[in-house]
């Protein structure tokens, strides 16, 4: 009987790497909140956000910028406690499921999203362009739900929800 990984029901950090060899990405550090039981995989919110970023590519004015996407860090939790991963994601009294990705890559936000700045307060640090952010994506339904872009000028605070 094959019974599901033990990690899968941990919160702390588990280095994971993604597989396949046609847009690989690297090793990323993975949490799953405890008492969740998420419809997509982290390999899914993962391809997810990279496919975000690869279909932001050609609208970088200059090529030489452009910045290949790579996830480090994907947590699955409770939309309630998305914020406390990062400030920029607002905060939802939901009990829904979210994934949340943190990475590099083309965070350029040109689609207005549910959670976007532009749909709550308008955030400068939060609204981008930059070279590294975060995005939000819907397990239900696995639509991105927000995309916080971040830099040197765009700072903003991410961390781990405590359990």
């Amino acid at each position: 009987m094959h019974r599901r990984p033990a990690f899968a029901l941990a919160l702390a950090p588990l280095v994971v790497t993604g597989c396949g060899v046609l847009n690989a990405n690297g090793p990323y550090s993975l949490s799953i909140q405890p008492d969740l039981q998420p419809r997509l995989r982290a390999a899914d919110a993962v391809q997810i956000t990279r496919n975000y970023l690869d279909a932001q590519t050609p609208e970088i004015a200059d090529p030489d910028e452009h910045i290949a996407p790579d996830v480090s860090a994907v947590w699955a939790v409770s939309a309630s406690r998305a914020t406390a991963i990062d400030d920029c994601i607002p905060s939802e009294q939901a009990n829904a499921i979210v994934w949340v990705t943190k990475g590099v890559g083309d965070y350029l936000n040109l689609t207005a999203h549910a959670w976007s700045p532009s749909s709550h307060a308008d955030d400068a640090r939060c609204a981008g362009p930059g070279p590294a952010g975060t995005i939000v994506i819907d397990d239900a339904t696995g639509v991105i739900l927000g995309v916080y872009p971040e830099g040197p000028v765009l700072h903003h605070v991410v961390t781990s929800p405590s359990p």
